[in-house]
């Protein structure tokens, strides 16, 4: 009992949050002439923040592309993108994308395992105030018939 509450105690503190070190880190990175201010400040607007792309069979893939326009007054630059969960994979413009012009981040979703109604998000951490912007995108899923 005594090792089972000191190992308890020691998984407690072992434990970190990797997705809130590497954004914060991430975004220590952004060049100083890239990063925002009240005055100076890109703007992430998307054409579709939620999308439904219908039914598909367990097992299926889909992929969806969200555009996206900077609204701001100065460069956007995406940092890294997170998926909801290992189902969801994102692809996104690399590319600094200047006022006034498109972007997009491209997600994959594989429903192998999955069934039902599926919600999931992806986040974009960029040089925005607040830096994070999310898009969401539902799917429902058929059993896979035997």
């Amino acid at each position: 009992m005594k090792y089972f509450i000191i190992i308890c105690f020691l998984g407690l503190f072992a434990c970190t949050n990797k997705q809130k070190e590497a954004r914060n880190s991430t975004e220590e990175s952004i060049p100083l002439e890239l990063r925002p201010s009240l005055e100076k400040h890109p703007v992430m607007k998307f054409d579709q923040p939620v999308v439904y792309l219908g039914k598909i069979t367990e097992g299926d893939s889909i992929s969806y592309t969200f555009h996206f326009k900077n609204e701001g007054n100065m460069p956007l630059k995406i940092l890294t993108v997170n998926a909801s969960c290992g189902c969801t994979t994102p692809k996104w413009t690399k590319e600094l994308v200047m006022p006034g012009k498109k972007g997009f981040i491209k997600v994959s979703f594989d429903s192998k395992g999955k069934e039902g109604k599926v919600q999931k998000t992806v986040t974009a951490y960029c040089n925005t105030m607040p830096s994070d912007n999310m898009v969401a995108f539902k799917v429902e899923i058929a059993r896979k018939k035997l």
